[in-house]
């Protein structure tokens, strides 16, 4: 059969027109993006549709403000913990579901109470000589042991480091009779704490004084250090009391021959 036959040209006249019209509608749909699926829309005039995937944060051509918007990127501060308010919540962490406050920086005070909840000071111990019976007008000699410097373990953190030092000044006596303050610690000899009872125990309770020394330390402390903030100071005067000593006090008896 002939090309040139009035079937042939009709059919052929219809490809030509399907392509030209063809092109231009191709033409209205861009080269697809990566992320982008072309999906013919349905109805009789077919119109595409494009669903964006995997698109980066920020990119998106919406007006939002979120991950997928292209509008005011950029991180987003958490709420504050449940409970808190915006300005309560400054300084707490968040951990899990649980919220732990920050620890507060150590100062330097922070370490002096620490060194003085730490002091141990020895209970003084009570001698007396004559021991444990003495005369009335007799000298007795009075000394305790305990009465020396307490200093603490150096305390450290960061760049402080605090101790805290007690020198002893005086021990106070309660003989019974009379209150007896002694520059030091005293001695077996007696010549710097001594006592002359003026009058017998025999009228006390079970027969005899019941003495005690309380010994008056004054504490201070220093910091070494850049962040100490003071260099020192003065703790004022802390003291310690011995437990009570019997002390039995007698008359001398004298005979005088008729």
């Amino acid at each position: 059969m002939s090309l040139h036959t009035p079937t042939r040209r009709r059919a052929a006249h219809a490809v030509i027109t399907a392509t030209a019209l063809t092109i231009p509608l191709l033409s209205a749909f861009p080269a697809q993006a990566e992320g982008c699926n072309v999906v013919p829309g349905k109805g009789p005039k077919k119109v595409g549709s494009c669903n964006l995937v995997n698109r980066k944060p920020g990119t998106g051509g919406g007006g939002g403000t979120g991950a997928g918007g292209g509008g005011n990127g950029g991180p987003v501060a958490p709420p504050p913990p449940v409970g808190l308010t915006a300005d309560e919540a400054q300084g707490f962490v968040p951990v899990g579901n649980t919220v732990i406050p920050q620890a507060a920086p150590v100062t330097t005070a922070d370490l002096v109470a620490r060194a003085q909840a730490a002091t141990e000071f020895p209970v003084p111990v009570v001698h007396t000589a004559p021991a444990d019976k003495t005369y009335v007008r007799l000298r007795t000699a009075l000394w305790i042991d305990g009465f020396g410097d307490v200093e603490t373990e150096p305390i450290t953190e960061g760049a402080q480091t605090v101790q805290l030092v007690a020198a002893p000044k005086s021990v106070t006596w309660d003989l019974g009779e009379k209150t007896l303050v002694c520059d030091d610690g005293g001695s077996k000899n007696g010549k710097t704490c001594n006592y002359r009872y003026k009058r017998s125990s025999a009228a006390q309770p079970s027969g005899s004084y019941k003495i005690t020394a309380t010994i008056t330390w004054d504490v201070s402390w220093t910091c070494e250090g850049a962040d100490c903030d003071p260099n020192g100071g003065n703790l004022g005067p802390t003291t310690m009391t011995s437990e009570a000593t019997p002390l039995l006090v007698s008359e001398i008896q004298t005979n005088t021959g008729q």
